[in-house]
């Protein structure tokens, strides 16, 4: 499918499709602009977003944590694209667990965790 037609759809539309198979996560993403990638990371950094120039999102995920970790920072960062990033031209920021921004978005993960089984 098109990015653009996959963006013209509802939003239970695409929740549909993705439920049933029809359309994959990352199709959904790159319709957005949002690219996920695996790096070869320093311990400290988990992951972080960086957006281009040209309005792209890259999710840099560091490649020596756990799956389950994967997966929880990647919804965190998702998090901050979806909720943040459009508010605020960009955000930078290390060592900011205690900031709310940073609990919001691990409470997101949690909601998103308890509604779908990876």
């Amino acid at each position: 499918m098109r990015a653009k037609d996959l963006r013209n759809k509802s939003r239970y539309a695409v929740i549909r499709a993705l439920l049933d198979g029809t359309i994959s996560p990352e199709e959904v993403m790159r319709s957005h602009d949002i690219f996920p990638y695996l790096a070869d990371l320093e311990q400290d950094v988990a992951a972080f977003v960086y957006r281009s120039g040209k309005g792209r999102f890259y999710i840099i995920v560091n490649q020596h944590l756990s799956q389950e970790t994967r997966e929880e920072v990647f919804f965190h960062e998702l998090y901050h694209i979806i909720e943040e990033m459009p508010r605020a031209g960009y955000v930078l920021g290390l060592d900011r667990q205690r900031y709310e921004m940073e609990i919001r978005a691990d409470m997101f993960y949690r909601e998103v965790a308890a509604a779908y089984t990876f």
